[in-house]
């Protein structure tokens, strides 16, 4: 007999009531597959819109014709197969993609918005469907972290370290979408490889390539704190390249040897600041005092 014409007798069940045909044992072609196998169920339960079905056998999927597996397992045309049923799921599909033009490095989130800064100089405000609502231009080289700032009433701060040595800051209006740029930390010798915000969102720190660490306050200054502090006029003032307001640090915290590439703040006490860098080092400070409270080093010996 034509194996698109032989049949065998099976029993089709399956754990999902609301998928359960009547257990008496039908006749289909051995020719059958997956797909065929789907149809006969989808008739029995009456569905107008096909489901598709994955069928087991002693266990194992069914991944070829019934004849097929006939031929492997030895078995007969006069056997009973049982054959259990589950409803078919696709693989996942992305809810959202979240474009760069070059590396990302720096990812942060908070209340339901992510942050993230890329190699392509840029940072970027997403919403959780994977909408980017701001882009915030401002750096001159690879942006290297990204930190949320206090929000006041409607408005996020922002910040971002940077290969151009600066720290930026801007703030997001959730109302409006504008957006506007706070002012830029000036200070440090080398790239800033990691910025962390304290819990009360008072404090920022920034580890640098210079071997130091930055603190600065996280508040908008009234005006631009480098022209105040050197006493320049208002003349000289106006004649800067952009509108930036600079800001000044509050301390510099030093004795890392080489860069430093981590640094974050205690949860429960701001004024004390963990750090790692080149140097194999893991540091704590008190900020308050400017003092290296505790020095963890980690020598990595190698044998030959």
């Amino acid at each position: 007999m034509d194996v698109d014409q032989e049949q065998i007798q099976v029993r089709l069940v399956s754990r999902q009531e609301k998928y359960a045909v009547p257990e008496a044992p039908i006749r289909v072609p051995i020719s059958f597959k997956r797909f065929g196998l789907s149809e006969i169920v989808n008739n029995l339960l009456g569905h107008e819109k096909p489901i598709p079905f994955d069928f087991f056998l002693e266990g194992r999927i069914l991944r070829t014709s019934l004849a097929e597996y006939l031929i492997e397992q030895r078995l007969s045309t006069e056997n009973t197969l049982t054959i259990e049923y589950v409803e078919s799921m696709l693989p996942p599909t992305p809810l959202s993609a979240y474009q760069h033009d070059d590396w990302i490095s720096s990812v942060k989130a908070q209340n339901g918005l992510f942050l993230t800064g890329s190699y392509d100089n840029m940072v970027r405000l997403w919403n959780k469907s994977g909408e980017c609502i701001a882009t915030l231009g401002g750096h001159t080289e690879a942006v290297k972290s990204v930190a949320f700032g206090p929000t006041i009433e409607s408005e996020t701060v922002i910040f971002s370290g940077s290969l151009d040595h600066s720290l930026l800051a801007w703030a997001y209006n959730s109302d409006n979408g504008q957006q506007r740029e706070l002012f830029e930390g000036k200070g440090h010798k080398g790239s800033i490889e990691s910025i962390a915000v304290d819990s009360n969102k008072e404090l920022i720190a920034s580890a640098s390539a210079d071997s130091t660490i930055k603190i600065w306050s996280t508040t908008e200054p009234e005006e631009d704190e480098e022209e105040a502090i050197a006493g320049k006029s208002k003349r000289r003032k106006t004649e800067k390249k952009n509108d930036r307001k600079l800001k000044t640090n509050i301390s510099t915290l030093e004795g890392h040897v080489g860069a430093v590439n981590a640094v974050a703040f205690d949860n429960g006490e701001s004024s004390v600041v963990y750090s790692g860098g080149w140097d194999h080092s893991i540091r704590s400070w008190n900020v308050e005092h400017q003092v290296n409270l505790v020095t963890k080093v980690y020598n990595i010996h190698v044998f030959y």
